[in-house]
């Protein structure tokens, strides 16, 4: 999801990975406006369906906010009728807690998780905690910070923020975590990158790593090496892919190797996937399109 516009724009080249496995690199990739040569990324596995078992696929509804803010309830259908068991919500569209838990329930749906902007952290996060569990969901997530405290204090004393949160949190029966963009994984004037400064200066036990794959390697880190400094960390993930040249594409559309993360993120405590595009040009396309793709790629179920 994408509250707020990440550094540098949405199609603004990724620095050189620092990664351990490369399954291989383009020759002669072209580069990007204002940005050198594009750095090199894994490129899928030829074997797509790993055999391993799997949590069920779910789908950001940002991805669809305009089909739901026209139609909450036929959209809602659609998304189930492709075969998303799961969803994550992005606000209720005006309407109640009791109305979406009704539609989600007619529809065959579960809303396992929810974004929350920095300011509701900061203002009822009970009554944001007493929503949530009425929605029947596992985990509430904040998805973005503001560009005026990005910078190393200000990510330091958020850090302690969500340590509160995320102990508010579990209090409630809720897992608490953050969501990045590509900004975070950038190391700053002293080495350190933003997540580093989130992740390291926050308790295991009550903050977790939403990480949006996309924008991992968008910023120029590893998903695969970020998922083991980290592991146990990522309890959920946003599924999007990468074009050669640095554009969001539909899931199978793209070159980053799904199996081999999806399926190291499992073994490390993995327990929910979001499909996700932040602009698509036709939004319930987009999802079938990504969820047959993803589906073909881990064999979920």
């Amino acid at each position: 999801m994408s509250w707020a516009e990440p550094s540098g724009g949405r199609e603004a080249s990724a620095p050189h990975w620092s990664r351990r496995r490369f399954l291989g690199a383009w020759a002669g990739a072209g580069a990007l406006a204002g940005a050198g040569a594009l750095a090199a990324a894994p490129l899928r596995a030829p074997t797509r369906n790993r055999g391993f078992a799997w949590v069920p696929i779910g789908v950001q509804l940002y991805t669809v906010r305009a089909l739901m803010a026209d139609d909450p309830a036929g959209t809602l259908r659609a998304l189930a009728r492709i075969g998303y068991q799961e969803v994550e919500l992005a606000g209720l569209y005006g309407m109640s807690v009791a109305e979406m838990r009704g539609l989600l329930d007619a529809a065959g749906l579960r809303a396992a998780s929810s974004h929350h902007s920095l300011a509701e952290v900061r203002g009822d996060w009970d009554r944001v905690l007493t929503r949530a569990r009425t929605l029947g969901q596992d985990q509430v997530v904040v998805p973005s910070i503001p560009s005026s405290e990005r910078g190393p204090e200000a990510l330091a004393r958020i850090a302690e923020e969500f340590n509160q949160a995320g102990r508010a949190a579990r209090d409630a029966g809720l897992r608490f975590g953050y969501h990045n963009h590509d900004w975070e994984m950038r190391p700053g004037p002293d080495g350190r990158s933003p997540i580093e400064i989130l992740l390291d200066g926050t308790d295991p036990e009550l903050v977790d790593w939403q990480m949006d794959i996309y924008w991992v390697a968008h910023g120029g880190a590893d998903p695969l090496e970020m998922l083991d400094r980290y592991a146990g960390r990522v309890r959920s993930v946003h599924v999007k892919d990468r074009a050669r040249d640095g554009r969001m594409v539909d899931v199978g559309d793209g070159v980053l190797d799904f199996p081999a993360i999806l399926s190291r993120a499992e073994t490390l405590g993995l327990q929910h996937q979001f499909v996700e595009h932040d602009r698509p040009a036709d939004p319930l396309e987009s999802v079938r399109r990504s969820y047959a793709a993803l589906k073909e790629m881990v064999g979920a179920a």
